[in-house]
This record gives structure tokens, sequence and C-alpha cells, in this order.
């Protein structure tokens, strides 16, 4: 009996877009209900309805209450959306625009609840176990969690078949902006270093254009807006929202154009501003600089200069910006390869990914035979984003020494990986030991982030000082962190738990149920 070809879910940020591989072995994207290829990443709620995509973008400026936006800036995080009484983290709000789009994409696809999806290549294990959690409350069976860079090389190799080539993806979407090195050697695809930033995408150069506007209205009506005593909160909110859909159409606008116009309104006012490209890009410089910055770190990271390089690959649709591409063309020496669009390179590539992991498992998929074979003999192998390690205290570091991040999983390392350090305890009779996890590239345990603890119980009482504790980290594939710590000396008796910020409590179950609850449309 043959197998429905499972989905591939770019979920976006500020878009997200779903895709199949068809009988011919050729990824499509499967447009929405209303027939487009690209679905907004927000949510509108209505009563005992959410509303996922244009309808919900479309009430920014008159319902910003009620309407969820870049919510996946938010994953692995303790934000929430307050409704009626219930807290929605953004695991909640993204399987809501999971559900949202399995339901469209399945008036095409056939009854599928299978799904690999993407997510940035900085994502930290907190942040990727929310979105295969998304996955899952939108009653979805997650194969797998594949880098967008990655999705995007996988698209591109597919179609060209390259070998013995370095690639570098820059993917800038709407509010992400991953790096990534690579590897195209036929049906292996190799991450060789990799690196991103969570705050910086499309949504940054709409900011930009918005700043513009308020400096220009207030020159000319003496309003600004951002002050808190010019409006009340929900007009500065609703004029805000609108201001800045007017501002993504004008960066669009001057894509192609010299100078973009724009009508703006605010406390009964009416002000028609134009904004030249020239200025745009002087404003947007240091968002270009920061983008620079990236690249050649991650260049640098891979051991490479921009004469390896053998093709670029720009994708996210803010990678259509002119100022954009001229940077990645000035940094890289390299015209950005266009054959795969940039607003659904992801999709396609994460389409090919979840038909690998079905083949993977024995699905019987019919497609074309040298598709099946490429798939087959795909393999895809990515790298950890960030140095994992532990907080331990340093006694070599001077007087009475001081805490330091001590490595355990290295930056860049190749997944899947498993390795053991040893550390030794300070104090005698501990009952218990907590090995704090962090993540971060410095040495100072307040510079890096803390994702959980281990914990380990139940040691019996007189343990002398100086005792060896084993941490063992393990990345699978997917770029989950699995961690585990051991007293040696009591051996089994030690009990191990790592706990996350995201992990569910109670409240977390009733917000469980009431998405659950939910009819999306």
């Amino acid at each position: 009996m043959k197998e429905v070809p499972a989905l591939g879910l770019d979920l976006g940020t500020t878009f997200s877009v779903v895709a199949q591989v068809n009988e011919a072995g050729l990824p499509v994207v499967l447009p929405n209900t209303e027939g487009s290829p690209t679905t907004p990443s927000v949510a509108l709620f209505d009563g005992e309805q959410v509303f996922v995509g244009a309808v919900a973008r479309e009430a920014l400026a008159t319902e910003p209450d009620n309407v969820v936006q870049l919510v996946k800036r938010h994953m692995g995080s303790q934000w929430v959306f307050d409704y009626h009484g219930a807290a929605l983290g953004p695991e909640h709000i993204s399987s809501l625009i999971v559900r949202k789009l399995q339901q469209d994409a399945r008036l095409l696809a056939g009854d599928t609840t299978q799904m690999a999806i993407t997510v940035p290549a900085y994502f930290n294990d907190s942040m990727r176990l929310a979105t295969r959690r998304a996955g899952e409350l939108a009653g979805v069976e997650v194969l797998g969690l594949l880098s967008e860079p990655t999705a995007a090389a996988l698209a591109f190799g597919y179609d060209r078949r390259p070998t013995g080539t370095t690639g570098v993806v820059v993917d800038l979407g709407g509010g992400t902006f991953d790096v990534t090195v690579m590897e195209f050697d036929g049906t292996d695809l190799t991450v060789r270093a990799t690196g991103g930033d969570a705050y910086l995408g499309g949504a940054n150069f709409d900011k930009v254009l918005f700043d513009l506007f308020v400096e220009d209205f207030r020159r000319t009506h003496g309003l600004d807006i951002n002050d808190p005593d010019a409006l009340t909160l929900e007009e500065f909110t609703q004029t805000s929202q609108d201001w800045l859909i007017r501002a993504n159409r004008a960066k669009h606008d001057l894509s192609a154009r010299e100078r973009a116009a724009v009508s703006l309104q605010a406390a009964g006012l009416t002000h028609r501003v134009e904004i030249p490209r020239e200025l745009f890009l002087d404003r947007s410089r240091v968002l270009l600089d920061e983008m620079s910055e990236k690249m050649l770190d991650v260049i640098a990271s891979a051991g490479i200069t921009p004469k390896d390089i053998g093709v670029v690959l720009a994708v996210g649709g803010s990678t259509r910006l002119p100022a954009v591409r001229d940077r990645i063309r000035d940094l890289l020496a390299s015209d950005p390869e266009t054959s795969v669009r940039p607003d659904e390179a992801v999709g396609l590539g994460a389409a090919l990914f979840a038909a690998q992991r079905q083949l993977e498992r024995g699905g019987a998929l019919v497609m074309e035979s040298g598709a099946r074979e490429y798939l087959e003999k795909l393999q895809v192998n990515d790298v950890a984003a960030h140095t994992l390690g532990v907080s331990v205290f340093d006694l070599s570091a001077g007087i009475g020494g001081q805490s330091i991040m001590a490595p355990v999983l290295p930056r860049n390392t190749q997944l899947p990986y498993e390795t053991t350090r040893s550390f030794y305890t300070m104090r005698a009779n501990e009952t218990s030991i907590v090995v704090p996890i962090l993540e971060g590239e410095g040495a100072d345990p307040d510079l890096c982030r803390r994702i959980g603890v281990v914990t380990i119980a139940g040691l019996p009482p007189g343990r002398e000082a100086h005792q060896q504790v084993d941490v063992t980290m393990r990345l699978d594939r997917d770029g989950i962190l699995h961690v585990s710590a051991a007293d040696v000396a009591s051996g089994a008796a030690a009990a191990t738990t790592i706990v996350h910020t995201h992990e569910q409590g109670e409240g977390s179950a009733a917000a469980d149920a009431v998405v659950r609850a939910l009819t999306v449309r």
C-alpha cells in the first residue's frame, strides 16, 4: 500500500511555506486555501476561533490586542500571550499556525499527519524542542528538524547535483538571519560552520522606515507618536501597526524604485512622506554591517576564504533587497544564485528531507526511480550551532578562584555527537549536585545562556570533597540536546534530570487544552 508523502514545513517568522514531493520526485509548494504559496505567520484570536494568515495580518491595524506575530523570535522562552486566562506560550501559537498550514495542504497533498519542520541554524536545544512540541500540539508526527540554510542547500543540490563544491547559504527571512558554509558532494551534504542572529531580519528594515516616518511626521506636525502623552495606548497601538504595514510595502517599493511615497494618518492628521532609497540605505547600514560581521565570522570558522566558494545561495524573502544582495556580492565575491525562489527554497528542501526520512523508515513512497535512489542515498550532516558546556569553579584562576564556562561540546561539532567530560566536587558532605548547562562562546558564565540544569540527587552521606562527576552531552541529528551526569563513586545511585524553561507545568497543560479546543481557519 503506497504511503502519502510527508509535508515539509518552513515555519517562518513572518511567512510560512509548506511543500511536498510529488510522484515525479520533485518538491512542489502547496498553496493555501487563498491560493497563495506563502502564509503570513500571524494569528488572530476571535472568540473560539483563530484565523491564521492574511486575515490575521490585515487585522494588525484594527485589532492589535487580539493578534500575535513574530512569535518565532520567542521560541523556547517564557514569553506568553494571555487569552481568556490561559497563558499561551510560543509553542502554542506556533501550533495553531502549523495546524492551519496542514489543514490547507491536505486538500492537495492527501491525508498525512507526518511533517518535517525547519528551524534557524542558530536555534538551541530549548528552541528546537519548542518547535517540535508545536508540531505535536497540532497533531503532527514530526519526522525531524532541519536547519533552514541546510534545507535551502538541499533544494539547490537536488536540482543541480554538484560535486566537490563549497557553498555559502545566506538566509535573511522576515525575522531571522542565518549563514552556513557547506560542502556539496553528490548525495552528501555536509555543514562545516554556521551562525546567525535571532533578531535580525526583514522586520528590522521595516523598523528603519517606521522610524523615518516618525521623524518626518514630528517635523511636519509636531506630533511624536512615540511620546506616551501624544496618543492613548489604543491609538498608539493601532497607528504603529498601520505604519509598520506601510513600511513593509515601502521597503518592497524601494527594491524597484528610487523613492517610495507613503500616506500616513495619526490623531486626525494626514501626512504624505517620500523616502529616497539612499536615505533608507544610509539608515540601514548598521543592519548591513551586522550581516557582514556574521558572514565573515562563519566563513572564518569554516576555515575558507571567498575564493574557495563555488556557489552562494541567497534565500529568505528579504534577500531580494538590492542592498542586501550588493553586500553579499561585495563580501563573498560572487553573485547570489537565484535558481531556487528565495521565499520557497527552505520549504522545498524541507519536503525533500521529509521524503528522505520516510524512505529511511521503509516508507512505500511512489516516485520516479532516479529521485528515489538519490533520496535513499542522501546524507545530510549538520553541526552544532553553539558551544555547550557547564558552569564550574576554577581554583587555578587566581586568589579564591572564579566561575567559568567549561566547554564540553564545541560549536560546529558535526552531528550526531556524544562526549563525556569529568569534573570534581569542591565540598565534602554533599548529598546533591547541581550542574548548570550553559550555551555560549565566552568563558564568563554571565555572558552565556543558562539553558537547563542536571541534578544528581540522593547521594550517600559523609562524602569527601573532590569526587569525580562525569557529564555526558549528546546532540542528536536534529540538534536536540541530551544530557546526563553521574557521580562516579556512587554509580547507579545517582539520579539525573534536565529541566528546560519551556517544560510543561499545570499552566502549560491548561494552555494545551485551550489550544486544542480552538477552531483554526
